[in-house]
């Protein structure tokens, strides 16, 4: 297959759009950092109640129960309402989840003990929930390092042969490619598997080399058999890299 019966092949735009290494590496590194993110702000706060953090004994005002539903709280939560006064003489109020077993014994018009930040009273919570607030951090923190260090490390490697491909693509020598073979791959997009077409090509040394195209659709990749004839594009300096271009 030579000629303007071909199928276009590569272009900046489908090499950027099929990169699905490179996209996934992206969706779990923002995942990572907004992990990092609420762990490092979780930790800020967490810090400001170990040195600001002041005591105080509230009145219960009241109590309830968001219950665990489909689609919203995935556990029951028990909440305590309660009111206080700061030091400042601010009068408070403010609610926190607790045990069940605290829940059922609060009554209004008890005491309840919470801390609350000295320079933000209304940032309180109840005494003894730091060691949960912790957890909760040092999760936060594994979860945004191991996927931000997972999704960096491919973003990095997946970005750099992007841009090394569409350099090949724009400036690289000219050359003719014969197809191998051509057939799907265990990539998908959207449900569709996606092929890739190899192929063997002859650089300006007079070295036989192979290559793999970047992703096609079927459409495209079944339009190429063994033995056809497309355009391959490849660097002067490291011939053993190079672009499917496609149809002439």
């Amino acid at each position: 297959m030579t000629g303007a019966d071909a199928p276009h092949g590569a272009s900046v735009w489908k090499l950027a759009s099929r990169a699905m290494v490179l996209w996934i590496g992206a969706f779990l590194l923002m995942i990572g950092l907004v992990f990092t993110v609420l762990g490092i702000r979780d930790a800020s706060r967490e810090r400001r109640y170990q040195t600001n953090g002041r005591s105080a004994d509230a009145i219960v005002t009241g109590k309830s129960i968001d219950r665990a539903e489909r689609g919203g709280n995935p556990a029951t939560r028990y909440l305590v309402t309660y009111r206080f006064t700061s030091s400042e003489g601010r009068d408070i109020e403010g609610s926190a989840e607790v045990p069940v077993e605290d829940w059922e014994r609060a009554e209004s018009g008890q005491t309840f003990p919470v801390t609350y930040l000295a320079e933000a009273p209304e940032s309180s919570r109840a005494v003894g929930s730091g060691q949960e607030a912790r957890i909760v951090i040092y999760v936060f923190l594994a979860i945004g390092g191991v996927f931000t260090l997972l999704g960096g490390g491919l973003t990095l490697v997946q970005g750099r042969d992007l841009v090394r491909a569409v350099r090949v693509l724009r400036h690289g020598l000219v050359t003719d490619g014969t197809v191998l073979r051509a057939g799907p791959t265990s990539t998908s997009i959207n449900r569709v598997s996606q092929w890739r077409i190899h192929y063997r090509y002859r650089d300006h040394l007079e070295q036989v080399r192979e290559g793999a195209s970047h992703l096609v659709s079927p459409e495209e990749g079944s339009a190429w058999h063994e033995g056809d004839v497309g355009v391959v594009r490849y660097d002067r300096e490291r011939p053993e890299i190079s672009v499917w271009a496609g149809g002439r």
